[in-house]
C-alpha cells in the first residue's frame, strides 16, 4: 500500500506563513541588536572587573613578599 500524498500549500497559506515570518523577524531584529550591544557591554565590564581585581591581588602581593609571588 502506498504513502498518502503530501497536500502542498495553498498560495494563500504560503503569504500568510511568509507574512508571520516577515512579521516574527521585524520584531526579532531589533531585539537581536539590543541584546548583541548589551553582551558586548557585559564583555567589557567583565574584562575591567578582571584586570581590577588583578591589581588589587598584585598590591596585596607587594604588603607579603615572604609568600608566594
Amino acid at each position: 500500500m502506498k504513502a498518502p500524498r503530501p497536500v502542498r500549500p495553498t498560495t494563500r497559506e504560503i503569504r500568510a506563513t511568509l507574512d508571520d515570518i516577515a512579521q516574527a523577524l521585524q520584531v526579532a531584529s531589533p531585539l537581536s541588536t539590543t541584546l548583541r550591544r548589551l553582551v558586548g557591554d557585559a564583555a567589557q565590564q567583565a574584562l575591567d572587573l578582571e584586570a581590577a581585581v588583578d591589581r588589587a591581588v598584585r598590591a596585596l602581593r607587594r604588603l607579603r613578599p615572604d609568600r608566594e609571588p
